[in-house]
């Protein structure tokens, strides 16, 4: 069953976010005529975000409507397998293009035994999560504080991969293998906001925040960011904040409804 989330509410959440931001054009043409003109900007962000994630994930055709987890941190770097994440922000002008992209990849094992050790299961697999973003942008406000308007799309694919054993002593040299392997793919469309306020040539605040979903892709995905900014020197700038997303899709028997949160801190590299 889809979501009561749709269409009617990610364009009434599209047109309110484009409302307010473009409302301010005027003063931002008066406040500064010339940005236009402005040369290329490039900022390139390699980060580390520390993830926890809560919620409910289930296979198509699986039991029940999916199984409910609560996983820290901790949890997940402990079975790490491979993880990078990035930001790329071009502008040129008022107009620019944003892009952020996650990959983390864990693994793990576990076994059980019967009464008297005559039937033993045991179980590898790992799990994969891919999130790339690509948005343009167009600068309203520039100054002390600027603002961005953004729209654009998020493509999230997940992935298992589980391989499960039973043997006994009862069978010498027999064991049963089975293989279970599912990946679900999807794109949302987004809209969005980023505002940042710098208090001097070293420190700044920012905040950004998006939603979208569509009837192929998620019912409703969202997300809020806010964080510190420390200028080293003019290029090399220091990053901490805090995330938070949420994706809630539902498609064939798959569930994936999960909330994702934690600090990020990192470092970008602007010419």
């Amino acid at each position: 069953m889809r979501s009561r989330y749709g269409y009617r509410q990610w364009i009434s959440c599209f047109a309110a976010i484009f409302g307010l931001a473009f409302a301010c054009i005027p003063v931002a043409k008066a406040a500064d005529t010339d940005v236009d003109s402005s040369p290329w900007h490039y900022e390139f962000t390699p980060y580390l975000w520390a993830t926890g994630q809560s919620g409910t994930v289930g296979l198509a055709n699986g039991p029940g409507n999916g199984q409910a987890f609560n996983q820290s941190f901790s949890d997940i770097v402990g079975r790490m397998d491979i993880g990078g994440m990035a930001a790329f922000d071009v502008r040129r002008g008022r107009w620019g293009l944003l892009l952020d992209g996650i990959y983390l990849r864990v693994s793990d094992r576990g076994s059980i035994s019967g009464p008297n050790g005559l039937v033993s299961l045991s179980a590898n697999g790992n799990v994969t999560q891919q999130q790339y973003a690509a948005a343009g942008y167009y600068r309203v406000l520039e100054g002390q504080t600027t603002l961005d308007a953004l729209a654009g799309l998020r493509y999230n694919s997940v992935g298992w991969d589980v391989n499960a054993t039973l043997s006994s002593p009862l069978l010498p040299g027999t064991v049963f293998s089975q293989n279970f392997s599912q990946r679900m793919d999807w794109v949302d469309p987004i809209a969005g906001v980023r505002v940042r306020h710098s208090f001097d040539e070293q420190w700044s605040v920012v905040g950004y925040a998006d939603v979208g979903g569509s009837g192929s892709g998620s019912n409703l995905t969202w997300q809020v960011l806010g964080g510190v900014n420390y200028a080293f020197r003019p290029d090399v700038i220091g990053k901490l904040g805090y995330r938070y997303s949420a994706i809630n899709y539902r498609s064939g028997g798959f569930v994936y409804d999960v909330a994702t949160s934690g600090f990020y801190a990192g470092v970008g590299f602007a010419w």
